[in-house]
Formats: C-alpha cells, structure tokens, sequence
C-alpha cells in the first residue's frame, strides 16, 4: 500500500546559507543598488525602468489593464498576449500591494539573445516581485524573477521573464501564471485555485477551518490562525509554483514559505498550503482532515522552525497533531510501520531528513516513526513539554545535531542514544 502523505517545503531566503539549500537574496538586503555611483547613461536607465516598474505595480493593485500592458515589449506580440492573460487571471485575486525590488548591477545577456531583440536590452542581477495578499499576509512574500527589459524609441519595457531558464535561472510563477483563478474565502481562509476546481476549494476551506482550532489546541494561541490555500489545476501545475521537481506522486499536500538559511530564529513569509489534485480525490473526509491539519501544523510552527529543526521533529509533530484529535488507534494510523515492526524490521535511528523524500518507498512508515517519537515525548514528559522541546531545537543557535543534543539533555534529561532506545521501545509497545 501506498502511503499517500502531507509534507513540507521551505523556499529559503539566504542570509549566510550554511544549509546546502536554494540560495536566494535576503527580502531585507538586497544586492545593493551599485557599488559606486551610476555612470550617467546607467542611472537614467535605471531609473526609468523603475519608473516603469512603478507603473507596473499600480496597474495591477488598481486592476488597469491598458498602463499594465503599456509596460510590455509592443514588438513581442506573444509575450504581450502572455502578459495579458496574466493580468486578467489575476482579477479576482486580493491584491493588497504588489511592488517589485531590483538592483542596479547588471546580469549579461548571450549574444544570440542580444540579436533577437534587436535594440538596447538590460537584465538586472538581481529582481524579485513582492506581493501580499489582503488579510492573509501581514508582509510581503517574495518572488525571484529573471527578467529582460529592452528599450525602443528612447522608452523601456519589459521583453522577456524566460531568456535566462535555459541556464536554471527560472522565475518564480504562482497560480495566476497557469489560469484564471478564483476564490473561496472566509475571515481565517482563502483559498485559490481555478474555476474548475471550485467544489474542491469550497470542501478544502471548510476542512482547514475546522482544522485550525485542533492545531491550535496543541501548539496554542500564538500563531496567525489563519491560512493560505492553493488548488492547481494539476499535479504538475503544484510542483512549478512550488519550484519542486522531486516525485510528488505519494504527497496528498504540501506547505512552502521563504524563510532564512541561518541557525536561530526564523522568520518566515509567505506560507502556503497547496493541494495535489492527483490525490486530494483518493482522501476520505477523515484522511482530508488528517492532512490539512497535518500542512497547518507547519504553518502554526514555521516561526520556531529553522534549519536546525531535522525532519523527524517536523514532520513527526505535524502527524501528532494531525492524529492527536483523530480518534485513529495507533496501529491503525501506523499501519506501514506495524508491518515492518512485526517483521522483525524495527527502526535502528531516528530517520534522516534524506528519507522523508517523496521518492522513498517506505514514505508512509519513515512518517509514522518520526510520528511516534515525538508521541514518545508527549507520553512521557507531556505534551506541553513536546511543544517546548520543539521551539528549543527550532529557535537553537546550533546545528541539527547540536541543537538536538542540547535540547534532549536540557529538557529531558536524556541522551539522542538513551532517547532512541527509549523510542524503540515505544515503537515495540505499541505495534509489537
């Protein structure tokens, strides 16, 4: 059988990134504008296309078709119709502020792609879109984009946001980019996704406002409480907006954020939930549930979730809450692990976050042994001690292992190797 499962990725926003991850600039500190002061020729450039950006974003925040095309390459026919649709699938969107961020160091262009403009082009080294979204994000979530701006008659527009992905330098897209895209939304939960998905985005938000008060009542009141929600229209529609092309074929949902690559505190925007449309419709109204709390969890967490936190703690507190209001027994929520435990294959170590990918073929039992340990925890010393233990590795100046360490010993009194004999046993008593 199987295991289809909830899980959780991080866009990560780089201030020194010690994580191995996908670098980007931090939101706070973009690459500077220049290191020196502009030759002249460059800062009227640069101050014109800004003027154009500036444009840009108030066409969009006041829903302007004709200014938001006027900011277009007008001898790019395709791209103009691209950027046209774009602006009408975004109609219905709450847009609280859209603004784009930009540095003044130029990013070269190959010579093919200098002909085929046929006139002055500039790419920036650095671009980001920033948006928020009325009522839902309190900050503005960022956007890494790569686009190409080429002047005609003395005036610039933008030409291209694609000339750089053959070198994976890719922009970042969101629903909009896909289709028109609707809403359901009530005070807690907004969720987007496409017309044809409207039944499923109604079922959806309903499920997450049921869930919210669950999540709330184990990792408590200090969190937005509130929720994002993206329906693609297709499975591979969820792993561009995600930037994900690992196997989602075993994942019912995912969470994303940007946040920093640095140990010690987060700090996160832009979280979503997205919904795999493959395998929302395999969920009955129990395991849909189980899900969406599960994807909650991390977005309640995501502010005592750093990189420090391994995957076992992450995902194995998401699948406690997500179980913990359920009324599933343990041997049957943990079902995949129990087979394996009866066969004599009882777990060694606390998994490594390698095997959490969504490629693994035992996904389901690497879930419900982390699912276990932290129900070790909560057993023992109490859940409210589970939750402390989780913001002391999360917010840890320390490395994974580091952070672990000190936090098993401070709080529990423990050793990792006294704790994972501990868990073993508890794996044991409860599907042996």
């Amino acid at each position: 059988m199987v295991a289809i499962v909830a899980t959780a990725i991080a866009v990560v926003v780089s201030r020194t990134d010690r994580s191995g991850g996908v670098a980007r600039p931090t939101r706070s500190s973009p690459p500077p504008a220049s290191a020196s002061p502009l030759p002249r020729t460059a800062e009227v450039r640069f101050l014109a296309i800004r003027a154009l950006l500036r444009r840009r974003a108030a066409a969009v925040e006041h829903h302007h078709l004709a200014p938001f095309l006027a900011t277009v390459d007008p001898l790019r026919p395709a791209f103009r119709r691209q950027q046209a649709q774009l602006f009408r699938n975004l109609a219905r969107v709450p847009i609280a502020s859209w603004a784009y961020q930009m540095s003044a160091l130029r990013s070269p262009l190959q010579p093919r792609t200098l002909r085929r403009y046929g006139g002055p082009t500039w790419a920036p080294a650095y671009f980001s879109l920033r948006y928020r979204l009325a009522g839902f994000d309190t900050r503005p979530t960022d956007r890494r984009q790569y686009p190409t701006f080429v002047e005609r008659s003395g005036r610039w527009y933008l030409g291209s946001l694609s000339d750089f992905a053959r070198y994976g330098r890719v922009s970042a897209t969101d629903l909009w980019d896909y289709g028109p895209v609707d809403v359901v939304k009530d005070p807690r939960v907004l969720v987007l996704g496409p017309p044809t998905e409207l039944a499923t985005m109604t079922i959806v938000a309903n499920v997450v406002s049921a869930a919210i008060p669950k999540v709330t009542a184990v990792w408590g009141p200090h969190w937005a409480r509130r929720a994002v929600v993206m329906v693609p229209a297709t499975q591979h529609e969820m792993g561009l907006i995600n930037s994900d092309s690992g196997d989602l074929d075993q994942i019912a949902a995912l969470t994303s954020a940007e946040v920093q690559t640095t140990n010690g505190r987060p700090a996160p925007v832009g979280d979503r939930i997205t919904i795999n449309p493959a395998n929302w419709p395999k969920l009955g109204a129990l395991g849909a549930a189980v899900v969406i709390t599960h994807e909650l969890t991390h977005v309640a967490t995501r502010a005592a979730t750093g990189t420090q936190t391994p995957k076992w703690l992450s995902e194995g507190f998401a699948e406690y809450v997500s179980f913990h209001s359920a009324g599933v027994s343990t041997r049957m929520a943990a079902a995949e692990l129990g087979h394996e435990v009866q066969a004599g294959e009882l777990p060694s170590a606390l998994p490594a976050d390698r095997a959490f990918r969504g490629s693994a073929a035992n996904l389901g039992a690497v879930y419900q042994s982390a699912w276990l340990a932290c129900g070790y925890i909560a057993d023992r010393y109490g859940q409210a001690m589970l939750v402390r233990f989780y913001r002391t590795v999360g917010t840890s100046p320390y490395g994974s292992r580091a952070a672990v360490r000190t936090a098993m010993r401070q709080l529990l009194d423990t050793t990792v190797p006294q704790f994972v004999a501990a868990w073993r046993g508890y794996i044991r008593e409860q599907l042996g």
